[in-house]
């Protein structure tokens, strides 16, 4: 290895380097969505390490070579998922034996084990096309997979020792060689995020939490609806540029914007500056109400939870029940409020009332309200809610009614125009929007908006705050 390549191996103030490699055609296909690359850089950073690179390759010995050679010239961590399998375009085990430079070799102990996990699945005779399973790069260490087939490993892709790095940190070793620690997990998430959890974090603490400060980077996130990027950027830059004159740690504070539908992130970061300076979250905390005032009404929430997890919490905490009546979102509300864990502790349900039919007669929507101001209207929304609480026996509940697209608009109420209404015991809250995007993005900014309107009921009855938080309690009634 170069002396240019040694140097580079370093993170901030000696945080480990790692590169995150996802294997399969499949990725660069677009036939699935790569969320393990989003799962390994969150772990990775939660132990505070320092994300360098992340890449995809094909199912290809040579490409995915290329990469973990890439790794280990560069990186002290290199995590990989994918190409676990049994058949014959499953490559990773092989390519990083080629990488390393050592002979594949059959474990008998982990022939036995997928013989056994075998005959939990109901097969008596295992497929032969799985013994490929069973075979790790000499000297590696296998990482056991109690819920799938797919062991992983780990081992040390080498490299010529070369003493310390520019920043003094010592260059990445595995045992006595100095090399980058390779850790290969299938590509089914929840195996993956399995070992993550047991197997590879436990590892990389114990090998690498001796030589550096393994300690997360300091983030404040603050979370943001209905304002765009460049909205949100304009009133907070100049606060921002006052607090940067406060400490040398605010000093080196990075931010990042992150922009969704309807939705801005805006994450304040304590990387550490040329002089080692570095915000400490109490001093990122510290802006909390600056940013509050800059970003009001928009900003919901300061942390990491998103925003229905948060409305669950604070309707459990306060010990009300919620309802839903929704139209052109289709019972998108009520299936983003099921995925908490104990929502059933608060949701009792909802009704789509999808036809002006199922309106009247479910709703008690009135026939002439539909006729005079049509189905996509305040009145409307107003009455779904409160016929949602009625019905549904709850103390809240939401009415969202509009024309999702791309057809069924006119002049006076184009596509987009959406109608959401919180009912309160007998007092209901409104509000008009008017969305733009496709269908789906019209449903989903339709959602999100009518969660914000009721996490604004909940924090003006003072049983929500936008920066603490419990985690939802589980409730036995979930299904």
């Amino acid at each position: 290895m170069t002396e240019n390549a040694s140097s580079s191996v370093q993170g901030p103030v000696g945080a480990p380097v790692v590169h995150l490699l996802t294997v399969g055609d499949e990725l660069l296909a677009g036939d699935i969505v790569d969320g393990n690359k989003a799962r390994m850089a969150a772990r990775a950073r939660a132990l505070g390490l320092e994300v360098r690179r992340a890449v995809s390759v094909r199912d290809r010995i040579d490409e995915i070579v290329a990469a973990l050679r890439e790794a280990r010239d560069e990186a002290h961590v290199c995590l990989v998922s994918g190409g676990l399998g049994p058949t014959t375009d499953d490559l990773t085990t092989a390519a990083v034996a080629k990488a390393a430079g050592r002979p594949l070799r059959r474990d008998p102990d982990a022939v036995e084990r997928l013989r056994e996990k075998f005959r939990r699945f109901g097969v008596a005779q295992m497929p032969e096309a799985n013994l490929k399973q069973a075979d790790f790069p000499e000297g590696a260490e296998i990482l056991p997979n109690p819920i799938g087939s797919a062991e992983g490993l780990m081992c040390v892709l080498s490299r010529e020792p070369s003493g310390a790095s520019a920043d003094g940190a010592d260059e990445p070793s595995g045992s006595s060689e100095h090399g980058c620690l390779v850790f290969v997990m299938p590509g089914v998430p929840r195996e993956l995020e399995r070992m993550l959890a047991e197997q590879v974090e436990p590892r990389l603490t114990a090998r690498l939490g001796a030589r550096f400060a393994l300690r997360p980077i300091p983030r404040r996130i603050h979370r943001v609806l209905g304002m765009g990027e460049s909205t949100v950027a304009a009133r907070i830059e100049g606060l921002l540029a006052r607090a940067r004159e406060r400490s040398p740690g605010l000093a080196a504070m990075y931010v990042h914007y992150r922009a969704s539908i309807q939705h801005v992130m805006v994450v304040l970061e304590g990387t550490a500056g040329a002089d080692g300076e570095q915000a400490t979250e109490d001093e990122l905390a510290s802006l909390d109400e600056e940013m509050k005032e800059a970003l009001a009404p928009g900003l919901y929430g300061i942390g990491e939870v998103e925003l229905a997890p948060r409305v669950v919490e604070a309707l459990i905490g306060a010990n009300l029940r919620f309802a839903t009546a929704e139209s052109c979102t289709g019972g998108g509300l009520g299936a983003l409020i099921t995925t908490v864990s104990g929502s059933s502790a608060c949701f009792r349900g909802g009704i789509i009332s999808y036809d002006n039919e199922i309106k009247e007669r479910l709703l008690g929507v009135p026939g002439d309200m539909l006729a005079t101001f049509g189905a996509v209207s305040e009145p409307v929304a107003r009455a779904m809610a409160l016929g949602a609480r009625t019905q549904l026996r709850t103390d809240l509940a939401a009415g969202i009614t509009g024309i999702a697209g791309p057809g069924g608009g006119s002049p006076e109420k184009p596509v987009g125009t959406v109608h959401i209404a919180i009912a309160d015991g007998a007092e209901t809250f409104h509000k008009a929007l008017q969305l733009r995007g496709d269908r789906g993005t019209v449903q989903a900014a339709s959602v999100l908006w009518a969660l914000k309107l009721l996490w604004d009921r909940l924090l003006a009855r003072g049983i929500a705050s936008i920066t603490e938080r419990n985690p939802p309690r589980e409730s036995p009634r979930d299904s």
